[in-house]
């Protein structure tokens, strides 16, 4: 009734009400758009505004394994804003975010690259494929396990993986278990690698017998 222009009077009358009470009501639709008026703001203003929010929300989708203290940075660095740590944490939990184990997603992932691959081999049997890979111990590369995210969702942390080896394994397998391994010290080098499938060329068969198909990784087939 209000929406169609009847008077306060008809309004009060068909709703029972007073007509200082559609008159309240009717102020709050063109004020507000609604029939209530907001709340009137209780406490200290908020130190996060909503822009900085929406930056740092942002941010932690593309690095969530980020300090309190980096946060802290961030906010300074693109709003001039001094906001202590535990702020950020209060505001982003009460967002909806918390801190949670990242799972690492390796750069070098590529779908398309997957399927082609898988298409590949499509063509052969299990028995005729053997794989050759590179192994070894790692040194220590630190990553952070834990990240922020939206609740019911897991921190993704785009990275390369980087892998830096003091002594290095060299596999062929097949179904059945290891045909031929080589450990040693240092780095795998091209002469090192030829060297070691020339040998393992004389435990594989020819086509179409068993162990004949050799999959390297990172490797095309052409270079074979």
């Amino acid at each position: 009734m209000i929406v169609n222009g009847s008077s306060y009077r008809e309004i009060a009358g068909a709703a029972r009400c007073s007509r200082g009470a559609v008159k309240a009501i009717s102020t709050n639709l063109r004020r507000f758009g609604s029939t209530t008026a907001p709340p009137n703001r209780r406490g200290r203003y908020r130190s996060i505004t909503r822009p900085m929010l929406d930056a740092l929300r942002q941010h932690l989708l593309e690095k969530p394994d980020q300090y309190l203290e980096e946060m802290e940075v961030f906010l300074w660095d693109e709003f001039e804003a001094r906001i202590p740590k535990s702020t950020i944490s209060r505001t982003l939990r009460s967002a909806g975010w918390s801190k949670k184990t990242v799972r690492r997603v390796a750069k070098e992932q590529n779908p398309d690259l997957r399927d082609f691959y898988l298409y590949n081999l499509s063509s052969f049997h299990s028995y005729h494929l053997v794989f050759v890979d590179e192994s070894g111990c790692d040194k220590r590369v630190g990553f952070r396990r834990t990240g922020w995210s939206p609740l019911g969702t897991s921190p993704v942390q785009v990275t390369q993986f980087h892998r830096g080896q003091r002594y290095h394994i060299l596999p062929a397998y097949n179904q059945n278990g290891v045909l031929l391994s080589r450990v040693f010290q240092g780095s795998t080098d091209s002469e090192v690698f030829e060297d070691f499938v020339e040998q393992l060329l004389s435990h594989c068969g020819r086509w179409p017998e068993p162990n004949s198909v050799l999959v390297m990784d990172n490797a095309s087939f052409s270079s074979i």
